[in-house]
């Protein structure tokens, strides 16, 4: 069977970084714009996001980098704002791709934004939609953030998956282009559009 990886944010869960900037700003001396410039330059949050920080440490590193002046609760609001709702129907989507592929979720995230977003009830009894895959990998529990290499080789290697059997969609360039670099078919999403441009792929790739 063949195998599916899916990024997370802005393939299968929107997101708005604006949000999370602007909520910041709120509470700092800097704009958002400004904000959202420390943050990509000096890659802010990759520390967390690789599992190198905890909770507190990642609140008060930021806060001393962004000159925030804020509770933790009001930390967590604004660094989350960026989490939007799901696209409609994309519960129902992964699971109509069970009885075709084994799927497998990849994503760069912190465990303030996944404590939200893996409570969200989506199936028709509530149920998350990770419940639906067959593993799902979190850059913090693994200590490894995407564009590196090897977090994917990881993958391939926990599950017994051989790169000619992977499908893998993301929506960042680089991500992309170091999954390339193993082998593996990826696709760059575009975050404009939902999930049906991925049905697009699959259904030209299950029919060559």
């Amino acid at each position: 069977m063949k195998a599916i990886i899916f990024d997370l944010g802005n393939v299968l869960l929107p997101i708005d970084l604006e949000l999370t900037y602007q909520a910041f700003s709120a509470f700092s001396t800097y704009d958002s714009m400004s904000i959202g410039q420390k943050i990509q330059q000096e890659s802010l949050w990759v520390p967390y996001e690789s599992g190198k920080q905890t909770d507190q440490e990642f609140r008060e590193h930021i806060r001393f980098h962004l000159a925030l002046n804020c509770t933790d609760a009001e930390f967590d609001e604004a660094f989350s704002a960026l989490l939007l709702s799901y696209h409609a129907g994309v519960y129902e989507w992964i699971l109509s791709l069970k009885s075709r592929f084994s799927l497998y979720l990849l994503s760069n995230t912190s465990s303030i934004h996944a404590k939200r977003f893996t409570q969200v009830g989506l199936g028709p009894s509530g149920e998350s939609l990770f419940s639906l895959f067959d593993q799902v990998y979190f850059s913090f529990d693994m200590g490894l953030v995407k564009p590196n290499t090897a977090i994917y080789q990881q993958v391939l290697t926990e599950q017994n998956l051989q790169v000619q059997d992977v499908l893998f969609f993301d929506d960042n360039v680089a991500n992309i282009n170091s999954a390339k670099g193993l082998g593996i078919a990826s696709y760059l999403i575009d975050p404009a559009k939902d999930f049906s441009q991925i049905q697009e792929i699959l259904d030209s790739y299950v029919s060559q």
